[in-house]
């Protein structure tokens, strides 16, 4: 029997977490490899071979996004690798200023949010640190 491991991107709360992980004031977007997520009490759970692997404060999650392996690689975005349209940068740019999460941008392109932040900087959209 396989076993089908998802990639999970979670966008945490801006001010939550470890100080380490994130600047003040920033939401942090981290991606994690599991088959299932599941909410038990205030914890959202990462679940892999019906054991949990991770959990994270239910009310640090801003946003969820679920990657599964449609093509490509397993857990690779369904456009990764792909070019990105003038109709998808202007709808990116949008995105953009109108303060969606970066997960949130990722799932509607159906890219990893490396992808769509890279993008959003070669527009200069945002700021490179």
């Amino acid at each position: 029997m396989s076993v089908t491991v998802n990639q999970i991107e979670l966008e945490l709360a801006a001010n939550s977490g470890p100080a380490w992980l994130a600047e003040e004031g920033v939401p942090v977007t981290v991606s994690f490899p599991a088959e299932a997520v599941r909410f038990e009490g205030d914890e959202l759970c990462f679940v892999t071979g019906g054991n949990i692997v991770r959990t994270v404060p239910r009310n640090e999650v801003a946003a969820l996004s679920w990657r599964g392996g449609a093509r490509g690689r397993p857990g690779e975005p369904r456009n990764a690798g792909q070019s990105w349209t003038d109709e998808e940068r202007d709808q990116l740019t949008a995105e953009v200023d109108a303060q969606l999460t970066w997960a949130e941008i990722g799932r509607r392109h159906e890219r990893s949010v490396a992808a769509v932040k890279l993008e959003a900087a070669k527009l200069e959209l945002i700021e490179v640190k």
